[in-house]
């Protein structure tokens, strides 16, 4: 005959399967629903997935959209957006961000920008508002001057690319000069050791307002004629001044952006308004 004690552990045992069959069987229950899906998140999504960008002008060779954005970011003035990346044998050849604000009413703003990371112009392609963007050229990347040799391991690479990234200091101009803040965990990592390009990696500047990146920096360890060495090129990421210094000399920098009156652009970077979409807590 089983004691008491047993029989409560088995009693309690059949309840708890019980409790697991019922949830598992109940479509309300908080195990089957999940968290709530970000409707704002979700059309930033829906967007970036619009998109198709060639590497060739013949479009035989379209880009990859990295299947997760590679970055999330959000700013202290109701300010969100995606950063989205879309490759060619791993490597990024176009970033973009969808990002929105406070619109009219029970809106919210959207407004779409890209840059260009590929070395040649990649092949026409449509963006919002019926507009056409056409880069005239790709990509500057230079050598890094007194960089290190890169090291013979990926996760010694990561270390130096972080120092090289850190060797630059990231500036802004909006009503008056900000110093932007580097976050040292790179947005993207991709390269292959049988490659010309080894290793690569970007890494994002941002404002005091939040994490916004508002310049992007590309570092990669390149075959060149001789050995390895390190690269770099800076991609703006907002439609203000920003510019870079090394070593306390300025080595890069760009003015305000104005998109062209036109329907096409040929820039290297372009953005400009997509459309509204409901706020999440609007009502009828």
């Amino acid at each position: 005959m089983h004691s008491p004690r047993v029989k409560s552990l088995v009693l309690t045992l059949w309840l708890s399967v019980l409790t697991l069959l019922a949830a598992a069987q109940d479509p309300d229950s908080a195990a089957e629903k999940g968290p709530a899906p970000d409707p704002i998140r979700a059309a930033y999504r829906q967007d970036a997935e619009g998109y198709t960008f060639y590497h060739d002008a013949e479009r035989n060779q379209p880009l990859k959209l990295v299947e997760k954005p590679i970055m999330r970011w959000a700013n202290d003035d109701d300010w969100t957006g995606d950063v989205f990346a879309w490759t060619h044998d791993g490597r990024p050849e176009v970033v973009g961000c969808i990002l929105s604000g406070p619109g009219a009413d029970k809106s919210r703003n959207v407004y779409h920008e890209f840059h260009l990371l590929a070395e040649k112009p990649i092949a026409p392609a449509d963006v919002q508002n019926g507009r056409r963007w056409q880069p005239a050229e790709g990509l500057k990347i230079e050598r890094l001057p007194d960089a290190p040799k890169p090291a013979e391991t990926a996760a010694a690479r990561l270390t130096q690319m972080r120092q090289i990234a850190r060797g630059f200091t990231a500036f802004m101009f909006a009503e008056g000069t900000w110093e932007l803040r580097l976050l040292t965990q790179p947005l993207m990592r991709y390269g292959d050791e049988k490659s010309d390009v080894i290793d690569g990696a970007l890494f994002s500047y941002v404002w005091t307002k939040g994490t916004d990146p508002e310049l992007i920096l590309l570092v990669e360890c390149r075959r060149d004629d001789r050995e390895p060495a390190w690269y770099f090129a800076p991609a703006r990421f907002s439609n203000r001044g920003v510019w870079l210094k090394r070593a306390d000399k300025d080595v890069w920098g760009v003015y305000g952006h104005d998109e062209p009156a036109g329907k096409v652009s040929t820039k290297i970077y372009t953005t400009a308004f997509a459309r509204t979409i409901p706020r999440p807590d609007a009502k009828d």
